[in-house]
């Protein structure tokens, strides 16, 4: 905690007053209702998530969401179709924040993340992942979704916003 308040100061006092971190997160079906999961090169063997990424200066979350999914799979064949009430937040651990000032002068204590639900439009031979970011996709059935997040609370906010956006009852 001592480094971080020396890389912090004199910018902010605590980490509390660090701002979030602007993000998107597709939640992305195909003509299977199977939902789209990725790997992170930086994750475990078991650890999946919707793809998303931050959003950029001067860009729309509607235009942040395309371009990263353009970016981490190579395809454009996606179509926004509706955006969650629903926002993901949640803090970074300490070395995190640390390796994101350290390494990329970004000063955050963690992500907001708006959610949308996504339709792909193309081929499964269209998603070509981009190797330096992601160690592999899948697509999974709705009822195999709960074991592939593992985080804290990441099936439940993912659930919640399914539920929303499907408007399942």
């Amino acid at each position: 905690m001592e480094e971080l308040i020396k890389l912090i100061s004199p910018k902010y006092k605590a980490l509390e007053e660090m701002p979030y971190r602007q993000g998107v997160i597709g939640i992305i079906t195909n003509n299977r209702d199977q939902f789209l999961l990725v790997q992170m090169v930086t994750y475990g063997e078991g650890q999946w998530r919707f793809p998303g990424g931050g959003v950029d200066e001067g860009e729309t979350h509607q235009q942040a969401l395309l371009r990263e999914l353009k970016e981490e799979l190579d395809t454009d064949k996606f179509e926004i179709i509706k955006e969650s009430t629903q926002l993901v937040e949640y803090d970074w651990p300490l070395n995190v924040v640390i390796d994101q000032i350290k390494n990329k002068n970004r000063f955050f204590r963690g992500q907001q993340q708006k959610q949308f639900l996504v339709n792909f439009v193309g081929e499964t031979e269209d998603i070509k992942p981009d190797p330096s970011e992601l160690r592999a996709i899948k697509w999974v059935d709705y009822n195999d979704l709960p074991s592939h997040f593992v985080f804290d609370n990441q099936w439940g906010v993912a659930e919640k916003t399914i539920k929303e956006l499907l408007q399942v009852i």
